[in-house]
């Protein structure tokens, strides 16, 4: 059929086309290593030009006309920049207020050890008599004994004890913002913290209107006297502050659900407490736990002929729970 090429011109035409392809490219350009007429010497010499120091350069002048046309430009470019020394100053940036503690008034019991906190060393009143008794022993749970001369023992604001279990009662409410109290009861309170042992327990409850107890993070009802669980504890403490108004008696019966051995707490007395709240904690508290109130006023106390302060809540409410009281004047820890 004349419409159908033979077989040999198909291979002919085909092989041409692929001989044209190869050929056109061998011809394109590939890296060349050198430039045209350079005959493979085209090198170039690279380096770093120093500028000479302008003292140590010769001088610009007539018979150097280049090291004047440069001056000239250099002149003009850049400008001298003098760097000054770093100043070190041993001055805090920030000027530090520091609390000013004055001699601490009487603790109304037998006297303990000196106190290496914000609550100052604790001094007895001449002629005081110690005003409650008992033969316990340090860390016994019970009426009377426990003064914190053994093994376990803490201390709150001079107000020492044993035991194994503690619960701290804090106020909170905004009258404790007077005076900076409220910061010198959280220092007070992290002091007492770091002389518990990892073997002890512990738990903090902050109150105002309503009581709140700090939470633990594995679920467990206290914290024990380590490094981490006081850190975590540290944290809860540093988050409380003062506001709202006082009901002492639904923070002391939640303190009360842990059965500790010792219970401290600390509060302005701003709310009272009249004899159906303290009979209701002798009642609930039949553990013997012993129940320690530290107060915060704005004057010295007011004493009796015998040299003991005055009778209150708080002062019956130690007695009746083998506990101690003390008084703290907070315009000794800052001015207002």
């Amino acid at each position: 059929m004349w419409g159908i090429l033979p077989g040999w011109v198909l291979s002919l035409l085909l092989h041409g086309a692929m001989f044209g392809t190869v050929l056109s490219l061998t011809q394109m350009p590939s890296c060349r290593g050198d430039y045209s007429g350079e005959d493979g010497t085209g090198f170039r010499e690279i380096g770093l030009r120093a500028r000479e120091d302008a003292n140590n350069a010769p001088a610009a002048g007539p018979g150097n006309p280049g090291l004047e046309a440069e001056a000239a430009n250099t002149s003009a470019s850049t400008a001298s920049v003098e760097i000054a020394a770093p100043t070190i100053s041993d001055t805090p940036p920030v000027p530090l207020s520091l609390t000013e503690v004055g001699a601490a008034p009487a603790v109304i019991g037998i006297g303990p050890p000196p106190l290496s906190g914000v609550g100052g060393t604790p001094t007895h009143t001449p002629g005081a008599t110690a005003a409650i008794s008992g033969s316990g022993t340090p860390g016994s749970r019970g009426r009377g004994g426990g003064e914190g001369h053994g093994p376990g023992q803490t201390s709150l604001f001079g107000v020492n004890d044993a035991g194994k279990t503690f619960v701290y009662v804090i106020d909170r409410s905004f009258s404790m913002e007077d005076y900076n109290a409220f910061r010198a009861a959280k220092a007070e309170l992290l002091t007492s913290l770091s002389r518990l042992t990892e073997t002890q327990q512990f738990q903090v409850i902050f109150y105002n209107n309503e009581p709140t107890i700090l939470p633990t993070r594995d679920g467990r009802r206290m914290f024990f006297g380590n490094d981490a669980q006081r850190l975590l504890a540290s944290e809860g403490i540093a988050s409380m502050s003062p506001e709202g108004g006082t009901q002492h008696l639904p923070a002391l019966l939640e303190a009360l659900k842990f059965n500790p051995d010792v219970i401290f707490l600390l509060t302005d007395a701003g709310g009272l407490m009249d004899k159906s709240d303290l009979d209701a904690i002798k009642a609930r508290n039949r553990q013997g736990t012993r129940i320690h109130c530290i107060e915060f006023g704005r004057e010295d106390p007011l004493l009796a002929p015998n040299g003991q302060p005055l009778p209150n809540f708080l002062t019956k409410l130690a007695a009746q729970n083998s506990g101690k009281y003390t008084y703290r004047n907070v315009t000794q820890f800052s001015a207002k």
